[in-house]
């Protein structure tokens, strides 16, 4: 994100220009408070976050020993639901 962040400002968005220094000339801009810098994730951010949030998620050992000590008949039937989970969370992400 600190990338991310960085790139912003060398393209010249307002929330992240340095010192509050507004690169474009639009009136919109002009009219805000200058001591207030709004940040505002770009479409980079939003992608990156989204596929962050999405990814597949380490099947916890422990949650396998619970299903095994509860008596569960197959106490790894939770790995292939969990990859399908990711799979469609994921490709909704993409898309």
């Amino acid at each position: 994100m600190e990338e991310l962040a960085k790139l912003e400002a060398e393209r010249g968005t307002e929330g992240y220009a340095p010192n509050g220094i507004v690169m474009s000339g639009s009136a919109e801009m002009a009219g805000r408070k200058k001591g207030k810098r709004e940040r505002v994730a770009s479409n980079e951010m939003c992608t990156f976050l989204i596929l962050n949030i999405s990814s597949l998620q380490l099947i916890s050992v422990n949650m396998i020993a619970y299903r095994s000590q509860y008596g569960s008949v197959n106490p790894a039937g939770i790995i292939a639901p969990a990859i399908v989970a990711t799979f469609v969370s994921t490709a909704v992400a993409v898309a």
